[in-house]
């Protein structure tokens, strides 16, 4: 059931992906892509690896205060591998937090994924912190339909209880919540069953971390915050590159922000369709033009699928050690 599930979301993300493409023009597209040069398109690459590096730097503020310390460079190739996965599967970009844990030569394998959680924790904090601004630029200044107002305030509400119920689970033990709700409608999973042990304990070592880490919890934060600001940049480079019209820092930060709506939903593999219907409806309610929002989505989709190649290469790279 699930494969099916999965198989006929894929053909309708195709179908919608091809209809938005026939729909806007080939010829349309092609006249913003020729814009982008490749010495322009090495610059959004390398601004995509500083993106990578400032992420690992606020995992492995977390991680040190778990571990011991570990090379940059080996937190990197883990963070850029669960990041391919993340956008790889249908997951909510959750799909590759597991495989950065994993990836990391630890001593406890379980506080290796309790700093991955606090670490993607903080990271969605920052990014409905962010859509809470967004949101309340967009309403307010952009002419836009009522129920476009409505679904936006009702994401924000619910993102708004989600962030709190999130913080405070986590703090009297999220997974073991999770799993004596599952029991009470007569859910269990065996494997579950066999690991509360390990849960309780990766339970615990998140706990421990915001109660007795306040001031690194802040600091994360922050850092989460400065790094999608620079995220905002990467995007207004991308439009600047193409010569989308009403290219503005402003511009930049509503499509990111309002576009990471969809992001934290569970779709198809690499949000297929979805991400681009997404985009356009952005650009149209800006008046940037649906042919600059598909453009960009491409281009988005070159670069993000050049990097997952890079982190499952990496993947693949520990595989091998392993089995040598």
């Amino acid at each position: 059931m699930r494969k099916k599930i999965l198989r006929i979301s894929w053909i309708v993300g195709i179908l919608i992906f091809v209809f938005l493409i026939y729909k806007i023009g080939l010829d349309r597209i092609w006249e913003y892509i020729k814009k982008l040069s490749w010495q322009k398109f090495l610059i959004l690459f390398f601004l995509r690896f500083l993106y990578y590096v400032f992420r690992t730097m606020s995992w492995k503020i977390i991680f040190e205060k778990y571990e011991r310390r570990l090379p940059f460079v080996h937190l990197l190739a883990a963070r850029i591998a669960g990041d391919a996965i993340s956008y790889l599967t249908p997951s909510a970009q959750l799909g590759g937090e597991p495989i950065r844990a994993m990836m990391v030569r630890s001593s406890n394998k379980r506080k290796s994924l309790a700093s991955v959680i606090v670490d993607k924790t903080i990271e969605v904090l920052v990014m409905i912190f962010f859509i809470i601004i967004a949101v309340s630029i967009a309403v307010t200044r952009i002419p836009m339909p009522e129920e476009y107002k409505f679904i936006f305030i009702a994401f924000v509400v619910g993102a708004i209880a989600f962030a709190l119920f999130l913080l405070f689970k986590q703090r009297e033990g999220f997974f073991v919540w999770i799993i004596n709700a599952l029991r009470k409608i007569k859910i269990k999973f065996k494997f579950i069953e066999r690991n509360m042990d390990k849960i309780r304990e990766i339970d615990l070592h998140i706990s421990s971390f915001y109660k007795n880490h306040r001031n690194i919890f802040l600091i994360v934060f922050l850092l989460h915050s400065l790094i999608f600001i620079f995220w905002t940049g990467e995007i207004y480079f991308a439009l600047l590159f193409i010569g989308a019209p009403g290219t503005t820092y402003l511009n930049s930060f509503l499509i990111l922000t309002l576009g990471g709506i969809i992001i934290l939903l569970p779709t198809v593999p690499a949000v297929l369709g979805i991400y681009e219907m997404t985009y356009v409806t952005i650009f149209i309610l800006l008046g940037l033009g649906a042919d600059a929002g598909i453009t960009l989505t491409l281009i988005r989709r070159i670069l993000l699928l050049t990097w997952a190649g890079i982190g499952l290469l990496a993947i693949f790279k520990q595989q091998v050690r392993h089995k040598s």
